[in-house]
């Protein structure tokens, strides 16, 4: 038995929107403070162009980062996890089957903006028969990683047909 699926994460959209609109507004406010002539509002607008330069710079460099793939591989004892970036394996996780107790999607892990921003974005939770603390399934960075509606069900019912 050999069964295998991949999701993608789906926070890699979200800091694209985000690095069009800041490089606009920077642009924006930069213009802006290139016109002026009232000191109080020169220096206001600067630091709004700043502000927006360096929101622009961070989105860019998670959109450098690109989304992660996971793929779910499960074998006759053990539940590979395989995280993929531009198709190059980046990190590896092996799960025995039989201490798996139950996966549950959360929102506990998603950021209170995101939350608001993308309300159906949820990680997954793992509770394990060995011990009672609640663990991130799929966590990279020490950041847990976001999955849309449709690869949410599609990783429950994976392990779904698991069990």
């Amino acid at each position: 038995m050999n069964k295998s699926i991949t999701v993608s994460e789906e926070n890699y959209d979200f800091w694209k929107t985000g690095a069009i609109i800041s490089a606009v507004l920077t642009i924006i406010t930069f213009t802006t403070f290139w016109n002026l002539e009232d000191p109080f509002w020169i220096s206001i607008t600067r630091l709004g162009a700043f502000i927006f330069f360096a929101i622009t710079i961070l989105c860019y460099l998670q959109i450098m980062n690109g989304p992660i793939d996971i793929k779910l591989d499960v074998t006759e004892q053990k539940l590979l996890v395989l995280y993929s970036k531009n198709g190059k394996k980046i990190q590896e996780e092996e799960f025995k089957k039989e201490t798996i107790k139950e996966v549950s999607p959360t929102k506990s892990g998603v950021n209170f903006f995101i939350r608001k921003l993308k309300p159906t974005l949820k990680t997954f939770k793992i509770n394990f028969t060995d011990t009672d603390k609640d663990l991130y399934l799929f966590e990279f960075s020490g950041r847990p990683l976001l999955f849309s509606t449709s690869a949410q069900e599609k990783i429950l019912q994976f392990f779904k047909n698991l069990s």
